[in-house]
């Protein structure tokens, strides 16, 4: 299998990823009327299915704004309503929505590899574009792993809900970010079935995003659970394992 096929594979990997990461999302989590939840979810899943149905005839750059229109009502449906604590601007998410959009145009919209960002960083090797999606399948494993871990404190938002708890269990016992870590991770497998810049370019501009969010998420987390959060520092990696202590 090539290279351009595996890549090919992974945009209908990621799609699918996106879809139960959203739309499930809001059936878990929204605390509105179950009537209300269930229209959500429908409209949901069927501009999904007519996104992904058109997706040969939408031209990629309608694609592309539907699709973040898509993710930002999943996210706004399915976050927390209740947040006793935050650390994020209103502006915030809307920026971060737009940083996910660079991301995937980058990785997956054939008219970004343009100048330098059309240059390949590895050569076109079968046995690396393997290497790359099984990355990118270890990393969304990951992802999920860590959101299961998290269950109903997790949210798109840097808020902390009124009665939050410090999860340290499952990959939260030696990452405090995991959740992002496998996303980089997925993130950096497509790169490399991808093989050229502009890949690089996604991966570094998504890190430098959470980076950004985790430092603002550890803030509130040192404030609401002060020492047990130093203890919890001491023992792990910020984004990635730490297998012993200091």
């Amino acid at each position: 299998m090539s290279n351009a096929e595996l890549l090919h594979g992974l945009g209908y990997v990621w799609t699918f990823f996106g879809a139960y990461w959203m739309s499930f999302n809001v059936l878990r989590h929204d605390r509105g009327d179950p009537k209300n939840r269930r229209w959500k979810f429908a409209f949901l899943a069927v501009m999904f299915v007519v996104l992904f149905a058109g997706r040969n005839v939408i031209p990629p750059a309608l694609i592309l704004v539907l699709a973040v229109v898509w993710t930002a009502l999943g996210l706004y449906w399915g976050a927390p309503s209740e947040a006793a604590q935050s650390g994020e601007f209103r502006w915030y998410r809307g920026v971060r929505l737009l940083v996910l959009a660079a991301v995937f145009a980058l990785l997956f919209w054939n008219a970004t590899a343009v100048g330098v960002l059309g240059r390949r960083f590895v050569p076109d090797l079968p046995a690396l574009g393997i290497v790359g999606f099984s990355a990118a399948l270890c990393g969304m494993f990951v992802t999920l792993w860590s959101r299961m871990a998290l269950g109903r404190y997790w949210s798109d938002k840097v808020i902390l809900q009124s009665e939050h708890k410090l999860i340290r269990s499952g990959p939260y016992s030696c990452m405090r970010h995991p959740l992002y870590s496998g996303v980089l991770l997925a993130v950096l497998g497509t790169a490399l079935v991808l093989g050229e810049m502009r890949g690089l370019v996604s991966l570094a501009i998504l890190l430098a995003n959470y980076a950004i969010k985790a430092n603002r998420e550890e803030r509130i987390l040192a404030e609401r659970f002060g020492p047990e959060f130093v203890d919890h520092v001491r023992r792990t990696g910020f984004l990635w394992p730490r297998l012993r202590l200091r």
